[in-house]
This record gives structure tokens, C-alpha cells and sequence, in this order.
């Protein structure tokens, strides 16, 4: 293949060339002038000629004139390019027998004309049969034809002819319409055309003398697909070959494709009876022979209703658009299996409608789902368990625990010293730390659960950072340190959770004082973006400690992981605070992050973006209230029931009521605690939850069926520290929560609270308008 190319531009023939490139078997012939053009065409005639509207020596449309008038180029297209066509340039293009005119800049548009004039000039690459009665004619044809690169078989007569059509494949029918012998040419096309696909629907060429309009539309109803006139133009010809074997190829691919997908493609009319059905659909069904005239319905299966199919089948076929629809498919042998379904109307026959059944068995897709199912139901299973055990398991630890730190709190109070004091000292302190181990757990497993959270409430972020230094400045303290917090010019109406801001800020700072021997710890926090509806604050904990090597740094936050293990071992810990800081702060859509140098310290920090409330929120004052003076002063005398199982826990809570001077009443069972409601008058009860004979939540339920009780305060106080243990308490009817370990602090805060509402409250469906903020 031969491409002339005339272009001025040196960069402009580049980008040419470049274009044409992608074309194999190409030759490329590049000319700047109008001269060289012209003695490059006359020395080997091009295939496709490329010509730009101004050259320096001419201009394109005179060029392309003058190819064609010396006969240099007389059949080949000649394309102009131009940067700016117009009208006028269009029409003397025309005359000048240029083939098309492209922009310049739409080289792609050129690229895709040209592909389709190159691929017809490609080797045939079919198999021909021809039939032509005139010997000279046939002779002179078939030789053209295998020179085009077809393989022919060529016959005198259509009687020849027909034996070798249904003995052997072709590609393309030539034939002339006047034939000598017993049969016509018409007479061979219908022939062919009564046979089933695909020999019924190979394409065909009409060969005829006879050039009349009345003539071309007998020829087209008989079922050609092209004809050409004699005498027989060989270029045009080929030119119509080519178009048609192209279309048959493309056809064979699109059927090959179907194949390699196995979608089954079942051609049915408007009332869903068959008309045609692939290779692939009666493989899918199980079907031999010529399924015609039975209804598509017959392949599908509906246990429940086969109304309901059938009428599923007409839907699909009656919409405009694609629809898929999933059926249980029903082979021949009666086997079934999950079927999807869509629906394409093709092209109207007979008066009627027909639509395409695109069907595909998705068995193994059926399969994997039923797997992923059972997988999911798995999991769902393996958490519920999961959370199950951590609920029983923490409840069995911190009921112990409640007893540990109660008694040892207790002790504390009676002024021990000496050795006394600190072993008690020594015992509190291991109690509250596996108190924060388990805390540590259920926060890991509600994130990871993705149960936890978060609350939207004004938060003062002065308070915030005073309350984590008061958490942590007595243990640095204790070891030399210096803590610092370092706030300026804070916002003071910003939304936010506090509780978690704080827990985050606090791991970081128990960190910080936990690797640190000698130095400082600095808290500090400060705005990096403000605006009017929300404002980013950046928190870090800087600290004077040991540092981190640097292949540490990237799983720091890792669930479980610390620096390394001797590390462990010298400072304890479980690994988990980091990685429920980095969860907290993810779910606040914020980032976490470190910096650090191994024996001079590390910056932890954190970065969250907090709505603005509108309204200030004041820094919380330091409290005044003196809880169990108050209750002393305002209820002595009350009568109080206490309801747990465990006598260690009630003496525990009876020693921490003591000196608030209310009657206290005990139970050991939910039972045992309606009872005593019944019969006396009590201002609150405190109600644990996990109980044998009647748990705490079916005494609750049972009280507020009491119309004088209705109002009555009941408090769960309980080991059952998940979420959806204190949503259920309130569900129950209870109206507050403290859970175990019992803090002296917390039990007489929301106690005092509870009394002062007293009989005003309506039970449970206020208990969301009283919940403390534990």
C-alpha cells in the first residue's frame, strides 16, 4: 500500500506519518511541493493520496485537479486538508475530483477514513463462488479474484454450481442473473436463500446487462445483498467484496464473542414463542433439534406460580428498554438452574415483533453468593459470639474488681499509714489498671464492631486540656517531670464528643508520662484552619522520652503493637491505645501522626475538624457541689433499696453510703426487689442487672407495671459495660446507669440527683432527659 503525503511542514508530514503508523503494510511517500507530488505519482502510482489546502508552490485543490486530469491518480481517493473549509472550497474540491476534505485538526477523523479504505485494499482472504456462463468473462474474473488473494471455485452453470454450494463453506456468491442450462441465476439465489443459517444468509453478488431501476429492486427482493453491471469494473468490484466479506467477518466475531461469553441468544415474537435459538441457548436447555414453535416459557420454571412467569416473560418482552430479570431456568432432562434474562427488541419481519432473549446460566455466580452468604451469616455469628464473651467475661472481671476497688477505697478512708497505707495504695492502683485494660478491650471491640458512637454536644476545649493534665500531672509529678499545656485564643463554641476527645488526648499523655524519665511532657492544641462553620484544631503531646526507631514509626498505631518488645516488658501495656486513638480521631474525620528521634523524644498529634455550635460554651468551673453533704443535709432518713447478688458489692456500696444518712434496705434478687418495692415506700433503687431467679431489667419492667411506682428512680448499677447493655436498661424502664467498679464520686452524684427529682419523674420514657454524663 502506497501513500502519498504532500505537506510543506516539515512537523505537519511528522504528525502525518506518525498518524498513519498505526497501519500495517503501509509505504509512505513524502513530498514538501506540488512538483515533487507530481513526479512521485507518475513514477508509481499512489494507493491514497494526503494533500494540504496551501503548499508553498501551489495549492491543494489544483494539485488534486491536476492527478486526476493527467490520470495519475483516476480512481484513488484524494483527501485535502485544511486548517479552514469553507463552501466555496468545498464545491471547487468537488469539481476537482478530490475525494473528501478534513480539518487539519481532526486528524482522528481522517485516521478512521482511511482505516476503512485500507482495510479494503487488504488480501481477500475468503473463499468465492462464482458462477459465470460466458468463458472469456469467467476465466479473465476468477483470475482477478485469486490475484486479490480469494480462493474461487468457478462454475459455467448454476446446475454445477449447486452440488459444490451444499458440499462445501463459502464466504461470498458471485453469479450472473443469465445463466445457460436448466437453472437461472434468480432461480440459484432463491435456491440458497430457502436454506436454513448459515447457508441461507451468505451474501450474495449479482452479475447483470440489464441496469434498470426496475431490474435492481427484482434482484433486491430476490435476496441479494450488492450487484454490479456488466461489463464488470474490477476496482468497484473489489470495492463491494470487500464491504460485504467485512460485514460477514464482523458478524462471525460478534457470534464468536457470544460464544467465548456463553450467552445463549434466543430470537422469540411478541407472544415469547421461539423463532430461532444459538448454539449456546440450546446447549444452556439441553436441546437437540429445532426447538422452533415452542414458547419460551416452557424453559422456565416458577414453583409458585407459573401465571406469575408467564407474566414475568411478557413484561421483559414487552419493555422498550434492556431489563434483566433472574428465573430459574428448566432444561429438556427437567434439570434446573439459575437464570438471568434480558430482552432486546431487533428489527420487525412479517408484520410482527421480535425480540432477542439474551439468557446466562449464573450457577457458579449462584454459588459464590450462597457461599458469601454463609460466609457473611458466619461472621455475623463469630462477632455475636464474640461480643457475647467479652460482655460475660468482663462482667465476671469487674464484678471481683468492683469488690478490689471498693474495699480498697474503703480503707483508704479509715487513715491507714505506714506500710498499711501504701499496700492499699498498691492495691487501688492495680485494681484501676486492669479497670482500664478492660476498658481498653470493649472500646477496641465496639470500634472494630463499628458500634461506637459519637456524640455532637458544645465542648470546651480549655476545660478538655485541664481535665487530661489533672488525669496525668500527679503520676508526672511523681516522677520528676515538668507537664505543660500550652493553649492559646481557643474557640469557644465549637460540637464535638468530649469524652472521646479526651480518651484520645489522655492515651497520648499517659504515653508520654509512661516513656518518659527525665524532662517534660508538654499538652498543647491550636488552630490551623477556622471558619464560620467549622473550626480544625491540631492537638500534640510532646514529650523528653525515649523515642522511636524508625521502622517502628509506620505501625505505631497498629492494633497490639508497641515499639518493640523490650519495651513491653519494662513499661506493660496492651498496645491498644494508639490504635483506639487513631480510630477515634478517624471517626471524627480527622488524621494521626508522629514524629520522633530515638533518645530525645517524640510529638504525637492529632488533627480534627469540630462544627461550630453557634452559641459560646463556657469553660466548665471547678465543681462546688459536695454530693454526700447534700444528701445528708436534704434526705436523711430516706429509705434507699439496694438490690445486687453479690454480698462483697453490697457491703462495698453500703460502706460508700454510709454517711449520707438514708435508711438502706438490701436484696439479693430481682425477685426479693419487687417485693420490697411493694411493700414500702423507697426514694430510689439501686438495681443490678445480671442476678439469678429475676435479673435486674425483668424487676424493673415488673415495677413500673405498679401504678404507685411508676415514677419511682431505679438505677442500674452494673458490670455489663456495652452500649447496647445501657440502651437496654433504659428500654427496661430504668432512668440511670453507673457502672461497676462503683467510684464513691459518681454513685453519690447521680444518687443526689435521682432524689431531687424524686416523684416528678414519669419513669422510663424521660430516662433520656436525666442520663448522666459518665
Amino acid at each position: 500500500m502506497r501513500v502519498l503525503i504532500v505537506e510543506s511542514s516539515p512537523l505537519y508530514r511528522e504528525i502525518l506519518q506518525q498518524s498513519f503508523n498505526r497501519f500495517r503494510g503501509v509505504d509512505f511517500v513524502l513530498s514538501a511541493t506540488r512538483m515533487e507530488a507530481l513526479a512521485e505519482a507518475a513514477a508509481q502510482m499512489p494507493d491514497f493520496v494526503v494533500i494540504s489546502g496551501q503548499l508553498s508552490d501551489s495549492d491543494g485543490v489544483s494539485l488534486g485537479r491536476q492527478l486526476r486530469c493527467d490520470g495519475l491518480v483516476p480512481i484513488a481517493p484524494i483527501v485535502l486538508l485544511t486548517g479552514s473549509p469553507s463552501a466555496e472550497m468545498a464545491m471547487d474540491a468537488e469539481r476537482a475530483g478530490i475525494t473528501e476534505i478534513f480539518r487539519k485538526q481532526d486528524l482522528d477523523e481522517l485516521v478512521a477514513f482511511s482505516r476503512h479504505f485500507l482495510d479494503a485494499q487488504q488480501p481477500l482472504r475468503c473463499r468465492i463462488l462464482y458462477v459465470e456462463d460466458a468463458p472469456e468473462q469467467r476465466l479473465a474474473l476468477a483470475a482477478q479474484l485469486r490475484e486479490w488473494g480469494a480462493e474461487v471455485d468457478a462454475f459455467a452453470s448454476a446446475d454445477e454450481a449447486w452440488p459444490a454450494f451444499l458440499r462445501a463453506d463459502y464466504d461470498l456468491v458471485v453469479t450472473d442473473i443469465v445463466l445457460g442450462g436448466h437453472m437461472t441465476g434468480s432461480r440459484l439465489i432463491n435456491r440458497i436463500r430457502r436454506q436454513s443459517a448459515p447457508k441461507g444468509e451468505i451474501p450474495i453478488v449479482a452479475l447483470t446487462a440489464f441496469d434498470t431501476p426496475q431490474r435492481r429492486v427484482e434482484l433486491f427482493h430476490l435476496g441479494i445483498d450488492d450487484y454490479v453491471a456488466k461489463p464488470v469494473f474490477p476496482v468497484e468490484l473489489r470495492a463491494r467484496i470487500s464491504n460485504l466479506v467485512a460485514r460477514e467477518r464482523a458478524e462471525e466475531r460478534s457470534h464468536k464473542l457470544l460464544q467465548a461469553t456463553e450467552l445463549g441468544v434466543t430470537v422469540v415474537d411478541e407472544e415469547g414463542f421461539v423463532l430461532s435459538m444459538d448454539h449456546n441457548a440450546a446447549s444452556m436447555f439441553g436441546i437437540a433439534g429445532d426447538p422452533g414453535g415452542r414458547n419460551f416459557a416452557n424453559f422456565l420454571m416458577n414453583e409458585r406460580d407459573g401465571a406469575k412467569c408467564m407474566e414475568s416473560l411478557c413484561w421483559l418482552i414487552g419493555e422498550q428498554d434492556i431489563q434483566r430479570l433472574r428465573f430459574t431456568g428448566r432444561r429438556v432432562d427437567g434439570r434446573v438452574f439459575p437464570l438471568q434474562l434480558s430482552s432486546l427488541e431487533i428489527e420487525p419481519a412479517d408484520g410482527g415483533r421480535r425480540f432477542a432473549l439474551l439468557t446466562r446460566d449464573v450457577s457458579d455466580e449462584q454459588a459464590l453468593a450462597d457461599q458469601l452468604e454463609v460466609a457473611r451469616d458466619s461472621a455475623a455469628r463469630l462477632g455475636r459470639m464474640k461480643s457475647e464473651l467479652l460482655a460475660n467475661v468482663s462482667h465476671e472481671i469487674l464484678t471481683p474488681l468492683n469488690a478490689i476497688v471498693g474495699m480498697s477505697f474503703l480503707l483508704k478512708q479509715r487513715g491507714l499509714t505506714g506500710d498499711a497505707r501504701e499496700q492499699v495504695e498498691h492495691i487501688d492502683a492495680a485494681g484501676h489498671r486492669l479497670v482500664g485494660l478492660i476498658d481498653e478491650i470493649l472500646d477496641f471491640s465496639k470500634l472494630e464492631s463499628g458500634k461506637l458512637e459519637l456524640e455532637s454536644v458544645p465542648v470546651s476545649i480549655d476545660s478538655l486540656l485541664a481535665g487530661v493534665a489533672a488525669a496525668v500531672e500527679n503520676r508526672a509529678a511523681g516522677k520528676g517531670l515538668s507537664f505543660r499545656v500550652e493553649a492559646v485564643a481557643l474557640p469557644s463554641d465549637l460540637l464535638g464528643d468530649p469524652v472521646r476527645l479526651s480518651q484520645a488526648l489522655l492515651n497520648y499523655a499517659s504515653n508520654a508520662v509512661k516513656f518518659t524519665e527525665r524532662g517534660s511532657v508538654t499538652l498543647s492544641a491550636s488552630v490551623i484552619e477556622d471558619s464560620e462553620s467549622f473550626c480544625q484544631l491540631r492537638f500534640e503531646v510532646r514529650d523528653t522520652g525515649i523515642g522511636i526507631a524508625p521502622e517502628y514509626l509506620y505501625s505505631i498505631f497498629d492494633s497490639f503493637c508497641q515499639a518493640d518488645g523490650s519495651s513491653t516488658r519494662r513499661y506493660g501495656g496492651t498496645g491498644l491505645g494508639l490504635a483506639i486513638t487513631r480510630e477515634l480521631v478517624g471517626l471524627m474525620g480527622g488524621e494521626v501522626g508522629v514524629t520522633s528521634t530515638p533518645g530525645t523524644g517524640s510529638t504525637f498529634w492529632f488533627v480534627v475538624k469540630l462544627a461550630r455550635a453557634g452559641v459560646p460554651c463556657a469553660a466548665l468551673p471547678a465543681p462546688v457541689e459536695l454530693p454526700l453533704d447534700d444528701i445528708a443535709w436534704h434526705f436523711a432518713g430516706k429509705r434507699l433499696l439496694l438490690v445486687d447478688d453479690d454480698q462483697v458489692n453490697r457491703e462495698v456500696a453500703l460502706a460508700m453510703l454510709a454517711g449520707t444518712g438514708l435508711q438502706v434496705d438490701m436484696a439479693e434478687n430481682g425477685l426479693e426487689a419487687v417485693r420490697a418495692v411493694r411493700e414500702r415506700d423507697y426514694a430510689a433503687v439501686l438495681m443490678d442487672v445480671q442476678m439469678p431467679y429475676m435479673d435486674g431489667m425483668q424487676a424493673t419492667r415488673l415495677i413500673r407495671t405498679m401504678p404507685d411506682r411508676a415514677g419511682l428512680p431505679v438505677i442500674a448499677v452494673t458490670a455489663n459495660a456495652f452500649e447496647g447493655d445501657r440502651q437496654r436498661c433504659f428500654d427496661a424502664g430504668m432512668n440511670d446507669f453507673i457502672p461497676k467498679p462503683i467510684q464513691a464520686r459518681v454513685l453519690h452524684s447521680v444518687l443526689l440527683r435521682w432524689l431531687r427529682i424524686g416523684r416528678k419523674a414519669t419513669g422510663h420514657p424521660l430516662a433520656r432527659t436525666f442520663l448522666s454524663e459518665i
